[in-house]
């Protein structure tokens, strides 16, 4: 890709070839250092990745022309300077030959400097813009979710605190289960032998009353 904006990048910029999204103006945890409500803090790498180039240029080229001023000016200075740049190499005679060729349909020096500032203005602007934007961003998408994380911290806590008093509970039950199978084990084996020894005085009772039916019916 090549073009008036990559070069223009490309001044204060290393490219990097390569086609990783990972966005090469961000250092590593400066994603973090920042909170909701805060201007995220500009970092300022000087590599960019080629979908970084092209996603920019097309920005810059699109903020351009929508501002593009009647007549030639600043912008249609520098993109001729950079077609002729292949024909003419000497800068100094490029920048010449473009005026000369510009002053024609009515470029003067002194248009193309206030055109040069009010591009800068432009840019200024769009960059004021573009931070809020990014702001905003923090403010809603970033502050929500750290919010929700917020709220799963605390949903954490909450049922670990539920979990040790289910687990005191479920300790506490097991060892009063422990204790009332022992209570009725020993109360069984009571009713076990209260029974036996009922059914034994019962029976001794019922046969001394039948021997003394009998002792009855004989003797009187």
């Amino acid at each position: 890709m090549s073009g008036f904006f990559k070069k223009a990048l490309g001044i204060f910029v290393e490219i990097d070839e390569s086609t990783t999204e990972t966005p090469k103006n961000v250092t590593p945890g400066s994603e973090t250092n920042h909170l909701p409500g805060q201007a995220i803090p500009a970092v300022h790498s000087k590599t960019l990745n080629e979908i970084d180039i092209e996603k920019f240029e097309k920005h810059f080229e699109k903020l351009f022309e929508q501002s593009n001023m009647q007549g030639p000016d600043y912008y249609e200075f520098f993109k001729m300077l950079e077609t002729l740049e292949e024909h003419i190499k000497d800068e100094k005679t490029r920048f010449s030959a473009v005026f000369a060729s510009l002053s024609i349909q009515g470029l003067t020096k002194q248009r193309l400097l206030e055109a040069a500032e009010y591009y800068k203005s432009i840019i200024v602007k769009d960059k004021e813009r573009f931070e809020g934007a990014i702001n905003q961003k923090s403010l809603t998408e970033l502050e929500s979710r750290m919010n929700t994380v917020k709220d799963l911290e605390k949903k954490i806590v909450d049922n670990s605190e539920l979990i040790k008093k289910l687990t005191k509970e479920i300790s506490d039950s097991q060892a009063k289960i422990s204790i009332l199978k022992n209570e009725i084990s020993e109360e069984e084996t009571k009713l076990i032998s209260n029974k036996s020894g009922y059914n034994i005085a019962c029976d001794a009772m019922l046969n001394k009353i039948n021997i003394d039916i009998t002792k009855i019916q004989t003797n009187l």
